[in-house]
C-alpha cells in the first residue's frame, strides 16, 4: 500500500507513547489522525490531522475524515493513579475505568456505526503489564487494565468476522523522563537487573510492535496481549 494511502488513527495523542506512535507513523508518511482532548492542537501535531474529542463530545469524526477510511486505530489515552483497598474511592474508580476501558469501547462504537473502518483494518489498545501483574498502590488502574483482556477478546470475536483483528501491546516502565523522574535510582536499576536485556524497554519498542500488529503483515494475530517490556514479566532473576 502506497504509505500516503494509509490512515491511522492514536486517541490520546498527546501522551508520551500517543505521540511516539503518532511520530513513528508520521516518518513513514502515513496519514495520521491525531486525537485528543485539548481544544487546540498541540505544537506536537504538527503536519498531523487534529481531532479534539472525548467521550460525550459531539460526534466529529465523519465530517473530519471525510472519505476516508481508516486502515488503524491505536487507543494510547488513559488515566492512572494510586491507590489501594484502604484509600479506595467509587467515584475514582469509576472516573478511571471510564477513561481506561469506557472510553475505547464508545469510540469504537462511534467509528463503527460512521462506517470509518476500512475492510480489514487492524485495531490496538495499550493496556500495560500491569493487567497481569500485581503492584502495591495501583489496584485501580490494574482492575482496570485487567478489564481490557475482557474488551479485547471480545472485540476480536465481534469484528473477526469483517476481517478486523484487534490486539493489544502492554508495556512495561519505559525508559522516559517522566519514569526517571517518578523512580529512584535504586529502583530503576532493580528493574534493569530484572529484565533479561538488562534495560528498560523504550517508546521504540512499543511504536514497533504496535506497526506490525496493525500492519498489512499482520495477517492472523488476534485477540492478543504482547508485552513491550524486554522480557521482564516472564522473568525471575534471583
Amino acid at each position: 500500500m502506497d504509505p500516503a494511502g494509509f490512515s491511522v488513527a492514536i486517541f490520546g495523542a498527546t501522551g508520551a507513547i500517543g505521540q511516539a506512535i503518532c511520530r513513528w507513523y508520521q516518518t513513514r508518511g502515513h496519514h495520521v489522525v491525531a486525537i485528543g482532548r485539548a481544544s487546540s492542537p498541540p505544537r506536537t501535531a504538527d503536519g498531523m490531522q487534529w481531532v479534539n474529542w472525548d467521550i460525550g463530545s459531539p460526534d466529529q469524526f465523519p465530517d473530519a475524515l471525510g472519505l476516508r477510511k481508516l486502515n488503524a486505530v491505536v487507543w494510547a489515552q488513559g488515566m492512572n493513579f494510586n491507590d489501594d483497598i484502604h484509600s479506595f474511592d467509587a467515584a475514582e474508580h469509576q472516573r478511571i475505568y471510564s477513561a481506561n476501558v469506557v472510553f475505547v469501547l464508545e469510540s469504537l462504537h462511534i467509528l463503527l456505526k460512521d462506517e470509518l473502518l476500512a475492510p480489514a483494518a487492524r485495531l490496538c489498545v495499550i493496556s500495560s503489564i500491569w493487567q497481569n501483574i500485581a503492584k502495591q498502590k495501583k489496584m485501580s488502574y490494574a482492575i482496570t487494565k485487567s478489564a481490557l483482556q475482557g474488551l479485547v477478546q471480545s472485540l476480536s470475536i465481534d469484528l473477526g468476522g469483517s476481517g478486523i483483528l484487534v490486539n493489544a501491546v502492554l508495556p512495561g516502565a519505559l525508559d522516559t523522563p517522566m519514569t526517571r523522574a517518578n523512580l529512584s535510582a535504586d529502583q530503576i536499576a532493580r528493574l534493569e537487573h530484572m529484565s533479561p536485556l538488562g534495560t528498560l524497554p523504550s517508546l521504540d519498542d512499543v511504536c514497533n510492535l504496535v506497526g506490525f500488529l496493525c500492519s498489512e503483515a499482520n495477517t492472523g494475530i488476534t485477540g492478543q496481549f504482547i508485552a513491550a517490556d524486554r522480557g521482564f514479566s516472564h522473568a525471575r532473576i534471583i
